[in-house]
Order: C-alpha cells, then structure tokens, then sequence
C-alpha cells in the first residue's frame, strides 16, 4: 500500500512541479510585470514563499520546524546543509524568500531561474570561471552592504544519504571577511523524502531547525568560525533524526 501511495505523490510530483512552476509560474512573471517594479517583486516574492510551503502540503509531507528565525534587523547570511531537491522550496517556504549564492547550473532551468535572479537577487557562481567568480562575489559583498539576506550550501553538493558533508574550505569567507552574521540551519530528512539523483518520492516527514547567529568578530580564523557553524549543523541534525524518528514530540 505504501508503494501505491508513493507511486501516486511521485505522479504529482512530476505533473504538478511542471503545472506550477511552467504554467502557473509564467502566469505570475506576467502579473509582476503588469503590477510594476516595486508591487511586482512583492507579489513574486510572495507567491515563492508559498509556493515553498505548498510543495511540502501537495506532497503530502510534514514538516516539522523548530526554533525560530531571528527578528533583526540586520542582515545576515543563512548557512544550510544540503540534502535533497526539496532543500530551495524548504528555504524560500520556512526562511523566506531568500537569494542564494548557489552553481551556475540554477540558470539552466526555464522559469525558475528568473525567479532566482531577477525577483531572488541570487548570485550564481561558475567555479571553473575565476573572473566571473569574482565579479559574483563582489555582488554579494555589495548586496550585503545593502541589507541582503543570502544562503549557502557550504558543502558544495547534495549529501547521498543525508550526513553532513565536511564544509568546503573558505566556504564562509564573504561573511567572515564581511562581519555579516551567520544563521546556521539545519535539514534533515529531505534525503529521506526525495533522495539524490531521484525523482521519486520516498518519505512524508521532515524537518527544519534554526540555530542561534553567529557572530564573525568572535573567531579569529574564517576556519575556526567555519569548523563552528558545522558542528552546530552537526548538532541539531542529530536532536532532527529524534523529531523524525517520532522519540521527540516536539523541538
């Protein structure tokens, strides 16, 4: 029975990701730009954010979220641990529509990449292009100063069986250098919804925490602060597998 059951999510899955983001998502980039630049964006944004929500309700799968975002005033860089392709709908539904610092691969896909760039502010990264790089780096830096949010998956890639992946070196170097808080966040369970490389739906619970900002001018290293942020991910993924396991009742 449960097969059957995973069988038919996967049918809306793959049916109803191409309805909402092609046909739906077109009528929207319509409606933002008949509304203007400003009230535009705001309906963009506001339909990413439930669009992040709906995905895991369509599926039929439960989200479990704990703790809470930080209400600053300030900006701050979002640091994620990556699982699966459920990871951008979890961030923009539960942390905002939020832009990403993210492979240049994201622009490739019709549509969604100009929900990434143009209404996200995302800065897409080319690795083997140390010019663009750069110049995409220096977009961050600027946005920042403006009062950007962004998010990094500092390990790189997708995990294959959800652990947490060693951080790529220097990976939080843009907010160690830029003095910009770090919001560690925690997934778990995405992995066991919608594995790597699959398109198959697998699971119905998942789960989501916050952590505390980090502060940069209290480490003297971007690696001592890195190393810090990891473990924390570390952490509250194994208090997560508690939550999805069913042993918590609650966070």
């Amino acid at each position: 029975m449960k097969k059957i059951v995973n069988v038919f999510r996967t049918i809306i899955l793959l049916i109803g990701g191409f309805l909402y983001i092609f046909i739906y998502g077109s009528i929207v980039l319509l409606i933002a730009a008949l509304l203007g630049k400003e009230k535009g964006k705001d309906f963009a944004l506001k339909q990413i954010e439930i669009f992040g929500r709906l995905a895991f309700k369509v599926l039929g799968v439960k989200v479990f979220v704990c703790g809470k975002k930080p209400d600053v005033n300030t900006n701050y860089i979002v640091v994620c641990n990556h699982q699966s392709i459920l990871d951008i709908p979890m961030v923009v539904g539960y942390v905002g529509p939020t832009p990403f610092i993210a492979k240049m691969e994201l622009a490739k896909f019709p549509i969604l990449n100009i929900f990434l760039i143009k209404y996200l502010g995302s800065e897409l990264i080319d690795r083997g292009n140390i010019r663009q790089t750069a110049t995409a780096i220096r977009e961050v830096m600027r946005k920042l100063k403006e009062g950007y949010h962004f998010v990094i998956f500092p390990e790189g890639t997708r995990s294959p069986d959800g652990q947490i992946l060693p951080f790529k070196p220097r990976s939080l170097e843009i907010a160690f250098k830029s003095k910009v808080p770090v919001l560690p966040v925690t997934i778990w369970g995405n992995h066991l919804v919608i594995p790597k490389h699959k398109l198959i739906v697998k699971g119905d619970k998942t789960s989501m925490m916050f952590g505390e900002l980090v502060y940069p001018e209290n480490f003297q290293t971007e690696e001592e602060m890195r190393n810090y942020v990891e473990n924390v991910i570390r952490q509250n993924a194994e208090k997560l597998k508690g939550v999805i396991e069913g042993e918590e009742s609650n966070c």
